[in-house]
């Protein structure tokens, strides 16, 4: 039993489980048809409207169904994926995000044992965003990145991983409010101003400066009717189930009020000084990967990968404090968040119980509010 823990502790090891894991889950949907890759499809396609300089966020139905809701500049980013026939380009795309988030955790100041509990803890969910080919898995793990250079004092590079993951989907941006707990403030909000401006001129070589405007209104319009028709796997849509009179226009309502309480819980830390140890800065990390999913309008099952990265992060720095509840919750975010999704359940629970009542969102939700009181109870070292 040694030898097999031990075996399976080798980062070599668990590299390549990642890597195989990518491509079993590339070949079988490629050979399922375009139907079973459709993600993948929307983002390729992207680049070819973008040079027909056609409206990226309008139906295309003869080639997928569905809808472009990334940021232009993310049709640049994907572009040698797009530009690659679509067996090896599909492949490569979800070999990529394995490896961002392998080597995302890797950059993190942990000891090795805690690297390898979140390098397996997270695979179950890692897979069920590649079976999607969702950009999720990269989303987090520049949140990540964001953390590990911010640490490192390697401000430039700090400031550009949010202004990336907000050029693939908005939300990623909150990972940059983490800059509020380091030093060189001035120099982080230059570096992001600058990366911003270089990574959202992308486009305008390829479209010109007739249509560069025209592609932000395009996206602008569609983010907005996007956000008038979901509640998601998050706080909105526990309140939509236990509550079906809660309405569209009422999930603006609670998102400001988690955008106050975001707020609130940074300026106390700012306040109270509740950063200067590094397992207190882990769990504002753990906090934003947690509070980006739970008051997401658009959050679906698989983005739940940057949650759990969320969770995870927050087991390692609570077990102690708070045993054996810490135990208690890691186990009810395994069985009811992770493996909601998977065939562990029969179909016919998935379908009639835990997707209509979002059981994979308590468990993340309940560790949330946990995480909150926690950083407004703890005191300064």
């Amino acid at each position: 039993m040694k030898r097999f823990t031990a075996f399976f502790s080798r980062e070599k090891v668990i590299l390549i489980v990642y890597i195989i894991v990518s491509i079993v889950i590339g070949l079988q949907h490629y050979h399922g048809g375009p139907g079973k890759y459709n993600n993948y499809i929307i983002f390729r396609q992207s680049l070819f409207h973008l040079l027909d300089k056609s409206n990226l966020h309008t139906g295309y139905p003869n080639e997928y169904f569905d809808l472009f809701l990334y940021h232009p500049t993310f049709c640049i980013l994907f572009s040698p994926f797009s530009l690659l026939p679509v067996s090896v380009g599909l492949i490569l795309w979800l070999i990529t995000c394995s490896l961002v988030v392998f080597y995302a955790i890797r950059s993190l100041p942990l000891e090795d044992n805690h690297k390898v509990f979140f390098w397996w803890f997270i695979l179950i969910e890692l897979v069920t965003s590649l079976h999607n080919q969702q950009t999720n898995p990269i989303i987090g793990a520049l949140g990540l990145l964001t953390f590990s250079f911010l640490e490192k004092d390697k401000i430039k590079w700090a400031a550009l991983f949010p202004i990336l993951a907000f050029c693939i989907k908005g939300y990623g941006l909150i990972f940059a409010a983490l800059f509020l707990f380091y030093p060189k403030k001035g120099y982080y909000i230059l570096y992001s101003l600058l990366w911003m401006t270089v990574l959202g001129f992308l486009p305008l070589p390829v479209v010109g400066s007739e249509h560069f405007g025209q592609l932000y209104k395009d996206w602008y319009t569609c983010l907005i009717q996007d956000h008038k028709v979901n509640f998601g796997f998050s706080i909105m849509g526990l309140i939509k189930v236990w509550n079906p009179a809660f309405t569209d226009q009422d999930v603006s309502k609670v998102q400001y009020a988690g955008l106050l309480l975001f707020a609130v819980t940074w300026l106390w830390t700012l306040l109270k000084q509740n950063f200067k140890t590094i397992e207190n800065r882990f769990l504002l990390l753990a906090y934003a990967s947690l509070w980006v999913i739970m008051f997401n309008h658009a959050a679906e099952s698989s983005t739940y990968v940057i949650a759990i990265q969320g969770v995870a992060i927050w087991y390692l720095f609570s077990r102690e404090q708070l045993y054996p509840w810490a135990k208690v919750l890691i186990f009810l975010v395994f069985f009811f968040s992770i493996l909601a999704p998977t065939d562990i359940y029969p179909l016919s629970w998935r379908r009639d119980f835990i997707v209509p009542n979002l059981i994979k969102v308590i468990p993340c939700f309940l560790v949330w509010c946990v995480l909150l009181i926690q950083l407004f109870s703890v005191e300064k070292k």
